[in-house]
C-alpha cells in the first residue's frame, strides 16, 4: 500500500507539480487555460504538496488575505490550486492537505477561515460533502465580440476573437441578450461558479 506524506512545495518540484496540476485539469472544468509554469501571488502563501515515492500525487495553494475578492470580513485564506491526481483519489488525500492547510494558517497566522471558488459539479459536490458553506455564486463564460465593440477594438489595433468575463447570476439573460456565449467549446461554455467558505470543525 503506497505511503503519502504531505509536506511544503519547493521550487525544484514544479515541473513535476505542473505534470499533476495538467493531468487534474484533464478530469476536471475548473481550469480553462494550461498553465506553463507555478503561479505565484502578490502575498504569502501556504503551499503544500502530498508526495508518493518521490511523486507527487496531489496540491494545494492558499494565498493569505487575497485581494482577488472585497467581500470576505475579517482575514482568510484563499485557496487558489488545489486537486488531488486520478491515480491516488478517494484515499482522502484531499482532506489531508486541507487540515494540515488549515493548521498552518492557524499556527502563523491565527486564521481559521478559507474560500474556496470552482466552477467544477463535482468540485462542488465535494466541497459541500465537507460541510463548506456557498457565499456566493457567479456564471463564468467567454463571448465573441459583436460588431461595434470588435470595430472599436480594431481602431486600437486589437483584433479580438473572444472575451473572458463573468457576471452576477441575475445579469446572465442581459448578457445573452447582448453578447454571443461560446457554448460549443467545452472549456470555454458558460458554468455557474460558486463560492465556498470553510471553517473545520474541531
Amino acid at each position: 500500500m503506497a505511503q503519502y506524506i504531505v509536506r511544503e512545495y519547493k521550487s525544484e518540484d514544479e515541473l513535476n507539480w505542473l505534470d499533476v496540476h495538467a493531468s487534474v485539469m484533464v478530469d476536471s472544468t475548473a481550469w480553462w487555460t494550461v498553465i506553463h509554469q507555478k503561479p505565484s501571488y502578490e502575498n504569502e502563501t501556504i503551499d503544500l504538496v502530498v508526495e508518493t515515492e518521490d511523486q507527487i500525487a496531489g496540491f494545494i495553494t492558499t494565498e493569505i488575505n487575497s485581494e482577488v475578492i472585497d467581500f470576505i470580513q475579517g482575514e482568510y485564506g484563499f485557496v487558489w490550486e488545489f486537486g488531488i491526481q486520478r491515480d491516488h483519489r478517494g484515499q482522502g488525500l484531499g482532506k489531508q492537505l486541507i487540515e494540515k492547510t488549515h493548521k498552518l494558517l492557524r499556527e502563523k497566522y491565527g486564521i481559521d477561515k478559507t474560500i474556496w471558488f470552482s466552477q467544477d459539479k463535482e468540485a462542488q459536490k465535494y466541497y459541500e460533502k465537507l460541510g463548506m458553506q456557498e457565499i456566493e455564486r457567479h456564471w463564468q463564460f467567454s463571448v465573441k465580440p459583436n460588431s461595434n465593440l470588435k470595430k472599436n477594438l480594431l481602431e486600437k489595433g486589437f483584433n479580438c476573437w473572444n472575451m473572458r468575463g463573468e457576471c452576477k447570476v441575475e445579469d446572465f439573460e442581459k448578457v445573452k441578450d447582448n453578447f454571443e456565449l461560446i457554448e460549443d467549446d467545452h472549456a470555454l461554455k458558460p458554468r455557474l461558479c460558486i463560492g465556498y467558505s470553510y471553517q473545520p470543525q474541531e
